[in-house]
């Protein structure tokens, strides 16, 4: 080791002989043993300025900074010094382990309450070390932000859904009653019919409310042309008829939209449906068309079609330009076909009838044929029937079998095949 390079674990007496060292300033400051805490988070933390000579002082403050943060078990700190600079090391050892929060039954969104947490608590994530003082600092702070009693706990889940949770002290009432105001081009049955079998007797939580709208009721709008449609104020106060929260939903269904420019790539445009510019924009309507498109793609050995909608709102207009793009993926083709179940007689005239091998997929088409076995009466005392499809993704071709039994060919059967 150079002669004048040396390493120490602080103590008292250490930190006693830099002082004598006057005029050297701290160079650098770095940390190790940190998993959860970012190094910039614990540097900012012990708040040491470099350039600066050393005190003891300040060392014992910045190892009591972090200490008074509860995330670490132990602080410790080494320096090593030459050329009248001293270079510290913090070396912490983190409170094991760190556990995700989790917020049920909160009458806040639980991306606000983050939110707000990590602005109160900067120091940490969304995972804190399960320290009792910790937990109850969160816990007031929780209560403050939402205005209602907190409890928490941890789970029990297992060891891989460990978790901080914070809940309301009593499960949080229930959904009982939904209203709206504001709405005209819905009757208040049709919206509370769909949102109510979704709504009534699940826990209220804004956010919940929320989503259902628009998973519900926002289709419904959309189907009119109300493609604007907000919901500005819930409002939430307990039922005056049976135990539980009654819900009152304010709608803005705002203008009816109409059907911009429309364009439609990667399949033929007449068979999507009678979309036309300046119909009202029927996202329904939008929706059953490439359904008509994908089973008439299907039907033809394209089994992977799929699609997808783009919408250019024009809010001054109160217009929507479509893209509609199709994606017809690979077109699969017949394989080879199995029989089982015949007789070297039946066998290959039902071979010679069914002819598909390398003709475009069609999925309908085997249980069809069967049918038609049947319906002409090809066979006598034909039992139970079925067919089975085996996909070779990488031939892209579909092998069918076919299964009979009980059947015995009738006279003629050869002129009866269909």
């Amino acid at each position: 080791m150079p002669a004048r390079t040396i390493l120490f674990l602080l103590s008292a007496s250490a930190i006693s002989v830099m002082a004598q060292r006057e005029g050297y300033v701290l160079d650098s400051v770095q940390v190790d043993g940190n998993r959860e805490i970012s190094s910039e988070k614990i540097l900012a933390k012990l708040g040491l300025r470099t350039g600066r000579p050393l005190d003891k002082e300040a060392f014992e403050a910045a190892r009591n900074r972090l200490n008074e943060t509860l995330a670490f078990d132990l602080v410790t700190y080494g320096y090593s010094f030459s050329e009248q600079h001293y270079n510290v090391v913090f070396h912490v050892v983190e409170t094991r382990p760190f556990l995700p929060l989790r917020f049920e039954d909160l009458p806040v969104p639980d991306s606000t309450l983050r939110a707000a947490i990590r602005k109160q608590e900067p120091f940490f994530g969304d995972r804190i070390p399960p320290v009792t003082a910790l937990v109850e600092r969160y816990t007031k702070e929780i209560e403050q932000l939402i205005g209602e009693p907190v409890t928490s706990k941890y789970n029990s889940e297992g060891l891989d859904d460990l978790a901080i949770v914070f809940r309301p002290p009593k499960g949080r009432p229930k959904i009982a009653e939904v209203h709206f105001e504001g709405n005209d081009a819905l009757p208040d049955g049709v919206l509370l019919r769909a949102l109510s079998s979704a709504a009534i007797g699940t826990t209220y939580t804004e956010e919940a409310v929320r989503l259902n709208l628009d998973a519900s009721i926002r289709p419904l709008y959309e189907a009119r042309g109300r493609i604007g449609v907000k919901f500005p104020k819930i409002v939430s106060q307990p039922s005056t008829k049976v135990d539980g929260i009654a819900v009152t939903v304010t709608v803005d269904e705002g203008p009816v939209y109409n059907f911009g420019s429309i364009k439609i790539t990667g399949a033929d445009p007449t068979e999507a449906g009678e979309w036309k510019k300046g119909d009202i924009a029927n996202f329904d309507d939008v929706n059953a068309g490439l359904e008509r498109v994908y089973k008439r793609y299907r039907a033809t050995g394209y089994l992977k079609v799929a699609g997808s909608v783009a919408r250019d709102v024009h809010d001054d207009s109160h217009t929507v330009d479509l893209s509609v793009t199709i994606d017809l993926g690979p077109q699969y083709r017949f394989g080879k076909l199995n029989i089982v179940g015949l007789n070297l007689l039946t066998e290959p005239e039902i071979r010679k009838a069914w002819g598909m091998e390398g003709k475009p997929y069609q999925p309908d088409y085997a249980d069809g044929f069967l049918a038609r076995l049947r319906q002409e009466g090809v066979f006598d005392n034909l039992g139970k029937t079925r067919s089975e499809a085996k996909i070779d993704e990488a031939s892209q071709t579909v092998d069918i079998t076919l299964y009979f039994s009980g059947a015995s060919p009738v006279p003629d059967a050869r002129r009866r095949m269909p």
